[in-house]
């Protein structure tokens, strides 16, 4: 199939001459940084902390401040130093809006279970607020935390992998835990009554996704060794049911990554986990394909990624932007002081173009040439994916162990054609401020492409807010126009978006499609005139109602008639929360002489008219000439118009 794809794009494209796609640009970029006392890695971070569109980075260490990289959007970071200090390796590092107030708190945990959560105040600074979150500071090793909304209430509750495991310690404190939200940075432990803790293991990473469907958010837990990996199913009643062993997900491996994805476009999401040689008979890593019944299928031989290497976090990423999500597999023997990482190149649907028909290599994976990523020999633990210079090509991050520094892998391109791409973000509204939990799904030419959002993936990693999508086919049938954006909130409310132009970033916010593309002009209107509006209907479970003045509610439904001058907004409003609005104006016709605003100038406008004749000062009403004062003149001027209207 491959053979096929190349000769045709021979044909298609211009070639493009280029010693190697992927450089590292952090020597260019003064960004250095080191783990050297790590021990199995610590976190990484691509999310735009500030909220300006750019992609930042931050890093963990092992000891000193944690160091943030700033993406200064002219090709160039600037280095930033929060006010914590490391005492061991930081395993999860994370920017996650606690209090839902829209902006990003700092949260990181180490190997020893100690957790600092900073509150963002603005201005790029940040207040130390650990004490109040009630979070766990017991001495007991940790590993990576994920973030998601188990019980619907709107913000995000904490999932916490213990990396512990003995017969001798069957203590609740030695299991993994989950904190509750309750709102201004304060949790409750409620791991017991969820019933997530019932295992002593060596959990490495939780992943929050739906898994059935049903509106509520589950979550997969990999282990360690002999410690079969776990899901637990969310009963809806703030209880979870571990299920792994009735779905097939239920392995037993080195696991070290939990990365989800849907690498063969069915619209079911798949799991990707490395593993190591040494470990459960020197089991290779693992790829458990979803299916439509919720069952899983181990099938990394069938793909060609059922490698048997000593390996970390792994991202899926697609970097040709060909549609399909190729992968990247981060290497690190603690033995061995050279290990080559893997960028595997998803060789995608086949294709419906005869004679180009391969159907059996549909989706296989091998690792793209030197040309796209060259030899990488380092110890490395840790990977997060964004688009750092906006150019339309995704980039990785590798953070490394010892006396390796961290890489910035810049993708330059694959051929000399403006990438086809759309990179999208979300905002919820009803939902968590992040949308996390959101399933995203974009369809064009036929193919659809499914995300979900989360905080808190693959191996310690925090990926970019801005999910990329490549939309590169050879035969496009709508060059530059997205065909379909559908998402999924975690609220419940789904929303699809058509016709998007293909676009560098764009943010969906919640509820927004309602008023996207809806635009109530602007009226002038004669006296008692009636103004009448008709606009789509709101989603399911929403009320639209209009509004004068910021207080006034008019009328409600996707239809009204209006009479009064005023500032209006059509609101779409969703169990309480107005999730969009659209604002419009109406204003009178002002006619010189109908001072009764009748619309038409009469008889009542005489008597109004004589009421106020030989005013001397204070006027305004009846003084038609603009003197101040109401006389002959003035008369003279209301006679010329009388019998006139609107």
């Amino acid at each position: 199939m491959r053979r096929h794809i190349l000769i045709l794009a021979f044909f298609c494209t211009p070639i493009f001459a280029i010693s190697q796609i992927f450089t590292d640009a952090a020597p260019n970029w003064g960004i250095v940084q080191y783990n050297w006392d790590g021990q199995f890695g610590a976190g990484l971070t691509a999310a735009d902390w500030n909220r300006d569109g750019w992609d930042d980075l931050t890093f963990g260490n092992s000891n000193g401040a944690v160091r943030t990289f700033v993406n200064t959007g002219d090709g160039g970071f600037e280095m930033m130093a929060l006010p914590v200090i490391q005492e061991a390796e930081t395993k999860a590092i994370q920017w996650v809006d606690i209090d839902e107030d829209y902006d990003l708190d700092f949260f990181m945990n180490d190997r020893y279970g100690r957790i600092v959560v900073l509150e963002n105040i603005g201005d790029t600074a940040f207040v130390d607020i650990t004490e109040i979150t009630n979070l766990p500071q017991d001495s007991v090793a940790c590993a990576g935390v994920s973030w998601g909304d188990y019980d619907n209430d709107g913000d995000l509750d904490l999932h916490i992998c213990r990396y512990i495991e003995s017969p001798n310690l069957t203590d609740p404190l030695y299991r993994n835990v989950l904190m509750r939200n309750d709102g201004d940075f304060v949790f409750t432990n409620v791991s017991s009554e969820a019933q997530i803790n019932i295992y002593t293991r060596l959990s490495f990473q939780s992943i929050w996704f739906d898994w059935d469907g049903d509106g509520w958010q589950d979550i997969y837990v990999i282990n360690d060794k002999d410690g079969a990996n776990s899901l637990y199913h969310n009963q809806q009643n703030g209880m979870f049911a571990e299920i792994a062993s009735n779905i097939g997900a239920d392995v037993v491996l080195d696991a070290m990554t939990a990365s989800l994805g849907d690498f063969n476009q069915d619209g079911h999401q798949d799991i990707f986990m490395t593993s190591t040689v040494i470990g459960n008979n020197g089991i290779g890593s693992q790829l458990l394909v979803g299916s439509e019944n919720g069952w899983y299928h181990e099938d990394s031989e069938e793909y060609g990624i059922n490698f048997a290497r000593y390996c970390w976090g792994a991202a899926w990423i697609d970097v040709d932007n060909d549609t399909d999500l190729d992968l990247f597999v981060a290497e690190s023997n603690p033995l061995v002081p050279y290990q080559e990482n893997y960028l595997y190149e998803n060789h995608g649907p086949f294709i419906e173009i005869p004679p180009f028909s391969d159907e059996e290599s549909a989706y296989f994976m091998e690792p793209f040439g030197t040309d796209v990523y060259g030899l990488d020999l380092l110890n490395s633990n840790s990977v997060v994916t964004g688009d750092f210079d906006r150019n339309g090509w995704v980039d990785f991050v590798v953070h490394n162990t010892h006396n390796h520094k961290a890489r910035i892998w810049m993708n330059s391109g694959f051929n000399n054609d403006p990438p086809q791409y759309i990179q999208l973000g979300v905002m919820g509204t009803i939902s968590n401020t992040m949308g996390i939990g959101a399933e995203v799904t974009v369809t064009d030419n036929g193919l659809s492409q499914t995300r979900i959002i989360h905080c808190g993936e693959n191996y310690l990693g925090q990926e970019s807010f801005f999910e990329h999508y490549g939309l590169g086919v050879i035969n496009d049938i709508s060059p530059g126009i997205v065909e379909k954006v559908k998402i999924v909130w975690p609220s419940g409310i789904v929303e699809v978006w058509e016709n998007i132009e293909e676009t560098d970033r764009r943010i969906f916010v919640e509820g927004g499609s309602n008023c996207d593309g809806i635009e109530i002009p602007n009226s002038v209107i004669c006296p008692g005139e009636v103004v009448e509006h008709l606009v789509p209907e709101a989603m399911t479970g929403a009320e639209m109602l209009w509004v004068l003045d910021d207080s006034e509610v008019v009328g409600t439904g996707n239809t009204v008639e209006l009479t009064q001058p005023g500032e209006y907004q059509m609101q779409v409003n969703y169990l309480g929360v107005i999730v969009c609005s659209v604002g419009f104006e109406i204003s009178v016709v002002d006619i010189a002489g109908d001072f009764n605003q009748s619309g038409s100038i009469g008889s009542g406008d005489l008597l109004v008219f004589l009421t106020d004749y030989g005013c001397a000062e204070g006027c305004e009403s009846t003084d038609l000439t603009g003197d101040g004062t109401t006389t002959v003149d003035d008369l003279l001027e209301f006679l010329t118009k009388y019998g006139t209207s609107c």
